[in-house]
């Protein structure tokens, strides 16, 4: 049974304390790294901004409101005369690939139902830092190997991080009512916010899942305690008093 408090592995006051926690996690291991996600508030969940338009938990309704957000993006994204260079070409998000459509309309800050990590640990301090200064902050971690032995079980799910121009058509996971539901990774690299942030996204099979626990699900099927000494997945809090502090290191 997931317990945030179980993987919550510490409470930081100061921005010595996050440089040491830093030093001790390198920012690549052979082909694979730390993923990590700043929030401005302890929400103790890991909830994307789609569902949170939502007050009242409806599968079909949210099915429908996202296929024609999808469309809709679509034909704006088809008719938009000032995309700049680096934006990814229509085809690239076009029929056959909703789930980098979806990555593209983050970028524009539409909700969409992944969730936003970055392999920049001080990407992520900011994110959690900038805002709501009289709140204490949390970062969710995870070591993003714990997703090989999935990938390379379904080939599919391995085709969303092919960055190539035309990669092969995504599989079909957004409205497929699976019996049981789980998380997967997309990292695509189609949008230019992604690459400066060295970003990639969680996605959820279900609509409305909290990712914490589907997280915590799949390190415990897989019995993976640690990555080189370190918690596979976790947290920790930042304290409201140490953010301007870390935000003034960051200007720094």
């Amino acid at each position: 049974m997931f317990d945030v408090k179980s993987i919550t592995i510490d409470h930081f006051s100061n921005v010595a304390a996050l440089i040491d926690f830093a030093n001790q996690k390198p920012i690549t291991v052979g082909q694979k790294n730390w993923a990590f996600r700043g929030q401005p508030e302890t929400y103790k969940t890991l909830l994307p901004s789609f569902q949170r338009q939502f007050t009242i938990k409806s599968y079909g309704t949210a099915e429908i409101i996202e296929k024609r957000l999808i469309e809709d993006f679509r034909n704006h994204y088809l008719e938009l005369k000032d995309r700049s260079t680096d934006m990814p070409s229509p085809h690239r998000i076009s029929t056959g690939y909703d789930l980098r459509c979806l990555s593209v309309m983050q970028h524009y800050e539409i909700p969409t139902r992944l969730l936003d990590w970055s392999s920049h640990f001080w990407t992520s301090v900011y994110f959690a830092c900038a805002s709501e200064p009289g709140k204490n902050a949390e970062m969710w971690f995870y070591h993003r190997s714990i997703f090989d032995q999935q990938q390379a079980s379904d080939f599919q799910l391995a085709s969303l991080l092919d960055i190539n121009d035309q990669p092969n058509a995504e599989p079909h996971l957004l409205h497929n009512h699976h019996s049981k539901h789980f998380v997967f990774e997309l990292d695509p690299r189609i949008n230019p916010r992604m690459k400066e942030q060295q970003g990639h996204h969680t996605v959820s099979t279900d609509v409305f899942a909290d990712h914490a626990p589907l997280l915590y699900e799949l390190i415990t099927e897989l019995n993976i305690k640690d990555i080189y000494g370190q918690p596979a997945f976790g947290r920790f809090t930042i304290e409201a008093a140490c953010k301007s502090k870390a935000i003034q290191f960051l200007a720094e």
